[in-house]
C-alpha cells in the first residue's frame, strides 16, 4: 500500500503555498509557555494528499541569526484526517507546542524555537510556505481493521492518531485501538473530548498518563524520575492484557513523541517477551516483523 502513497510532492524549489485558516489554542492560558501548544489549520490551493501518519515540512521566512542563511525546514506530524478538518481535502493541521532550548556554549535558557514559535503566533491569513507530505514508515497498514494496535504519545506526538483513529473508525475499524497518552497536567490533554468520544466504541481503550498529578505506584518495577507517572508505568500495569495483545503476529505498536520514550517503553516490552518466552528481545521481533512504528524526536 505505502508504495502507492505520493511524497515530497512539494520541494524547497518548489513549495506549496498555503494560507492560515484557523490558529486554536489547545491549553489553558493559565499554562506557561512551555505548554502552549496550538491546532494550526492551514488552507491550499491544489492538491496534497497526505495520510495520517505523515508530515509536512514548514518553511518559515526570513533568515536564522544564528547561520545568516534560510531557516531551516523543518517536519511536522499531520494532525487532520486524509481529507482535512472541513472534509473539502484544502487544508492540513498541525498540533504544535512553543518550543524552547538552552545554549550549553553561552548558557543562555529558554531561548524560543524559530519555527514553532513562528507557527504558534501565525494570525488567520498568514501565509505559510510547505513541503511535502513526507513519510511512509508510521502509516496504519492497508489491513489494519481486524488488527490489534498499541498507540502510545507523548506531547504533541499525539497529532497522528487523531487521524488515524478518526478514520478506522470510519471504516469500521473490527480490531482493538489502545490509546496511551502522556502528558504533564490532566488540563494538557491535547484533543482529550474527541479521544473521550471514541469510548463509546468498545473496542478502544483510552489510558492517561499524568506524569505531574500521579504518582507511579510500582517505582521497584519500572523505576521513573521523582517516582511520575509515565506512559511506560500504564503499560507496564496492563502487562498481562498486553502479553496476550502482542503475542499475535499480526498485532502492532505504535510510539510517536519524545525521544526518551523509546527507553522507557522498550524495557517494559522487553518484559512482556521475556514474559511470552520469544527467542531474542520483543522490540527487535517487532521491528523485524515491520510490527513497531516509531517516530521520535
Amino acid at each position: 500500500m505505502s508504495e502507492n502513497i505520493p511524497v515530497n510532492l512539494y520541494t524547497i524549489q518548489k513549495p506549496l503555498i498555503g494560507e492560515t485558516a484557523q490558529n486554536k489554542r489547545l491549553t489553558p492560558l493559565t499554562r506557561d509557555p512551555r505548554n502552549d501548544v496550538r491546532h494550526v489549520m492551514i488552507r491550499y490551493k491544489g492538491k496534497l494528499p497526505y495520510r495520517p501518519g505523515q508530515s509536512v515540512g514548514i518553511l518559515m521566512p526570513g533568515i536564522d541569526p544564528l547561520t545568516g542563511k534560510p531557516h531551516k525546514l523543518r517536519l511536522y506530524s499531520v494532525a487532520s484526517v486524509s481529507v482535512g478538518d472541513l472534509g473539502d481535502s484544502q487544508t492540513v493541521s498541525l498540533c504544535v507546542v512553543r518550543h524552547f532550548w538552552d545554549n550549553p556554549k553561552t548558557g543562555e535558557k529558554k531561548i524560543p524555537g524559530f519555527t514553532s514559535n513562528y507557527l504558534c503566533d501565525l494570525k488567520v491569513g498568514d501565509c505559510v510556505t510547505m513541503t511535502g507530505p513526507v513519510g511512509r514508515h508510521f502509516l496504519l497498514p492497508e489491513d489494519f481493521k481486524k488488527r490489534d494496535l498499541v498507540f502510545t504519545a507523548t506531547g504533541t506526538g499525539i497529532a497522528p492518531y487523531r487521524g488515524m483513529l478518526k478514520e478506522m473508525f470510519e471504516a469500521g475499524f473490527q480490531g482493538r485501538v489502545w490509546l496511551y497518552f502522556g502528558v504533564q497536567y490532566q488540563d494538557v490533554v491535547l484533543y482529550d473530548d474527541e479521544f473521550e468520544t471514541y469510548r463509546k466504541h468498545k473496542n478502544f481503550f483510552y489510558v492517561k498518563a499524568i506524569s505531574r498529578e500521579e504518582k507511579n505506584p510500582i517505582p521497584d518495577v519500572v523505576p521513573t524520575r521523582e517516582n511520575r507517572m509515565y506512559v511506560q508505568v500504564k503499560l507496564c500495569q496492563d502487562k498481562k492484557l498486553l502479553s496476550e495483545v502482542l503475542a499475535k503476529p499480526d498485532s502492532m505498536v505504535y510510539l510517536c513523541g519524545l525521544k526518551g520514550m523509546e527507553q522507557g517503553i522498550f524495557p517494559v516490552l522487553d518484559q512482556i517477551g521475556r514474559e511470552l518466552k520469544i527467542q531474542g528481545t520483543l522490540v527487535e521481533k517487532l521491528k523485524a516483523e515491520q510490527r513497531l512504528r516509531v517516530e521520535v524526536y
